[in-house]
């Protein structure tokens, strides 16, 4: 990414009521390959994944670079890349072991990231829509759905924190980095101001001396 993204080790970036300072990105190749080995599977496997090639910056190297960290646990995955028009609809169906997708809170809040892409899948209410893992655990649902309700600022921080630390456990998702963005402003416009938690500018806030 060239120095424009920033690890994840949670869905919750800093800044975010949701972000658990817990949730740390983990790496350590020696004990995923005993993990393997624990499961059965030291030989390794094989799995197929999906992921646009012109939706996110960089999506297909990401991709590409997903199927090499795998490779040295003896994972084989066959990646097929296509354009986000063709994308969603097999996104949809599902039809592969795992699949790219990026997600950003309209609302700029962690509990949006939970009610799609977490909670247990729901067609009659449209929780858990873009779960294609089919993650599901009653508790993350439970603290999600409350967390809406919820006006104690600091307690729902706190639910939603319990939220990543639970997903953190579960290994329910793999995340891999927050896009970070790059922008510049005319001398006199006073840009600051507007830039908010996830270094977005807020235009319509702006002022202009």
């Amino acid at each position: 990414m060239k120095g424009t993204a920033t690890p994840a080790g949670q869905q919750s970036p800093k800044g975010y009521a949701g972000y658990n300072p817990n949730c740390v990105p983990r790496y350590d190749l020696k004990n995923a390959k005993a993990l393997m080995q624990e499961a059965g599977f030291g030989k390794g496997f094989e799995c197929t994944m999906i992921s646009p090639n012109n939706r996110y910056v960089n999506d297909e190297k990401i991709a590409e670079a997903v199927v090499g960290m795998l490779a040295k646990i003896n994972i084989k995955v066959n990646l097929k890349t296509m354009p986000k028009a063709q994308y969603w609809d097999e996104f949809d169906a599902q039809v592969a072991d795992i699949q790219l997708i990026g997600w950003h809170s309209d609302t700029e809040d962690s509990g949006n990231f939970s009610e799609f892409l977490v909670m247990c899948p729901n067609k009659e209410t449209g929780y858990g829509q873009y779960n294609s893992g089919n993650y599901c655990n009653p508790e993350v649902d439970r603290l999600t759905l409350a967390a809406q309700s919820e006006t104690d600022l600091a307690k729902r921080a706190g639910m939603l924190q319990q939220i990543e630390q639970i997903l953190y456990d579960d290994a329910a998702f793999v995340p891999f980095h927050w896009q970070n963005h790059s922008y510049s402003a005319k001398k006199g416009v006073d840009v600051a101001p507007i830039i908010n938690t996830m270094n977005f500018p807020y235009f319509g806030d702006i002022v202009v001396k």
